[in-house]
């Protein structure tokens, strides 16, 4: 629990920089997946001595850090895209279908007995996310990213399974070293490194803030790696937590208060997670 808090509190860091490199930074989906991918990878290298850097070469390590790139790739170029249309609480709610998908998967892998009240609590967090998505219906065009949104949601889900079946064979550390340098090599022909700081209404700063963004993700990464090796459910359950800190950062602004369905949306969320960690508790 302490270990997704902690995971959760980075992410929120991390997703506000994102909305802040898409709407602000002006940056494209190149240009933000490289960044990310070339800012992360030095801090992972900085990580290698204290982690764990299991590698078994042979084909299937191999597919494993294709698949993440892949993974990785996705997530970072549609959420250009959607982060467009919505903002990062709406996004956060969104990947709140991924919970029943997760828990039904853990069940499977794991062999798990059928909890009916964490059935029941994921059922009311899916609840308060709905109603979260649809108080933003009317600013966000869905047409327009629907595509990339059912391409993210399958990126994220695909990292969790990826990440699973990894174990033994190559440590999450390493497939993720390796799957963020493959990605900063394919996209930096197009993302134009040199050009972007110049092309950007941010400049120099922009890229700046973005970079040293980078540390919490890198731990923000290790940390949700660590919490999806022990549970796909637990591992989707981030996101959701992650719109407890902003809906409380939001009180505090007026242009992002809550109102409407978007606050009861958020509190029927709170309670629905709350309540599944709870549960897990006893």
């Amino acid at each position: 629990m302490l270990l997704m808090l902690a995971v959760v509190g980075l992410y929120t860091i991390c997703s506000l920089n994102d909305k802040y490199a898409v709407s602000k930074a002006g940056y494209n989906g190149s240009q933000l997946t490289f960044l990310m991918a070339a800012g992360t990878v030095p801090f992972l290298l900085l990580t290698l001595p204290f982690s764990d850097c299991t590698l078994t070469p042979n084909w299937l390590a191999a597919l494993f850090v294709l698949l993440i790139a892949l993974s990785k790739y996705l997530e970072f170029d549609m959420s250009a895209k959607i982060l467009e249309q919505m903002s990062a609480f709406e996004l956060k709610a969104w990947l709140g279908i991924l919970l029943f998908v997760s828990y039904f998967t853990d069940m499977i892998l794991d062999s798990e007995a059928l909890s009916i009240p964490k059935l029941l609590f994921i059922a009311l967090t899916v609840a308060g996310l709905v109603l979260i998505a649809v108080s933003g219906r009317g600013q966000v065009n869905y047409k327009k990213i629907a595509l990339p949104l059912v391409l993210y949601l399958g990126a994220r889900f695909l990292y969790g399974i990826v990440v699973k079946f990894a174990e033994g064979i190559i440590s999450t550390t390493l497939m993720l070293l390796f799957a963020l340098i493959i990605l900063a090599v394919v996209t930096a022909p197009a993302a134009k490194p040199f050009s972007i700081a110049k092309n950007s209404p941010e400049g120099k700063k922009g890229v700046i803030i973005v970079l040293l963004c980078k540390l919490p993700n890198a731990l923000g990464l290790l940390g949700e790696n660590a919490v999806t090796a022990e549970s796909l459910t637990n591992a989707a359950f981030i996101s959701p937590m992650m719109l407890i800190t902003i809906f409380i950062a939001g009180l505090f602004d007026k242009s992002t208060r809550p109102t409407g369905l978007n606050l009861v949306g958020s509190i029927v969320c709170i309670a629905g997670i709350l309540g599944f960690q709870a549960v897990g508790l006893l």
